[in-house]
Formats: structure tokens, sequence, C-alpha cells
């Protein structure tokens, strides 16, 4: 079997050198904020106060590493703990008002390297590799 014919390993080398790079040019901005905490940040700038399993499930993470993510987020000033309104035995997640200052800053950052990741590539090309992902995601969803 060669590695190289396989679609799973394209997927896992893109996904460590956008992990690295991302975190390469974060620092480079002067911003300590690694990859995991970014794809926090992104899901809870698009859906607003979470609770940490809806966060793990979303990052596909466990629970454990959610709780690290999070405990070193609090740390660095960009989420807090909050008490759910609705159950008061739960506590949500909510990006301080540093952590959504950061998006003007962040985010211009992650669209250059997606720009370049996608250098050379036609827009049919980029609808037919991200259709494919998902069917193939969906395929491990269900499976």
């Amino acid at each position: 079997m060669d590695h190289e014919t396989i679609p799973l390993h394209w997927i896992n080398r893109l996904g460590f050198m956008t992990r690295k790079l991302l975190a390469a040019r974060f620092k480079a901005a002067g911003q300590s904020v690694s990859p995991e905490e970014w794809a926090i940040l992104l899901f809870l700038w698009k859906y607003g106060n979470r609770s940490s399993s809806e966060i793990a499930e979303a990052t596909i993470k466990d629970r454990t590493t959610v709780t690290r993510l999070l405990d070193a987020m609090v740390r660095k000033g960009l989420v807090r703990r909050g008490e759910d309104t609705q159950d008061r035995r739960r506590s949500v997640i909510e990006v301080t008002e540093r952590g959504q200052g950061l998006q003007h800053e962040l985010v211009p950052i992650a669209q250059d390297l997606i720009k370049e990741a996608c250098s050379g590539l036609t827009a049919e090309e980029i609808d037919i590799t991200t259709r494919t992902l998902k069917k193939m995601a969906a395929n491990l969803t269900e499976g």
C-alpha cells in the first residue's frame, strides 16, 4: 500500500501543515493563540455562548482536552466561564472583550493562509474538494 495514493494521508498532512503555519503566523503577529484555541474562538464567534460539551462536539475533541484548552484560554483572557441562565448547574463559555477583539486581527491571517493553500485552484476544484471531504466525513460519522 502506497501512502501517497491514500486521500486520508494528504488530509492528515494538510491538517498538520495548516496548524503549524497558522500557529507560526499568529505568533509572528504577537498573538499566543493555538490552532485549537482558534477553532474554539471561531465556534464561539459564530454561535455565541456555549457549554464545554457543545464545544467538544463541534471541535471533535474529548471533554478533558477542551477543559484544558478552556482553562488556558481563561488564563489568557480570551474567554470566561459564565452561569447558564436556563440551568444554574451548567456553565457556559463566553468570549471576553479581548477575545472578541482578536477576531479582527486573526481572521485576516487565517484567510491569507486559506488563500495561499488554494492558490492555483479553480472555484470548481475547490467546490469538488469540499464536497468530497464532506462526503468522507459523513461516511465516518454514519459508519
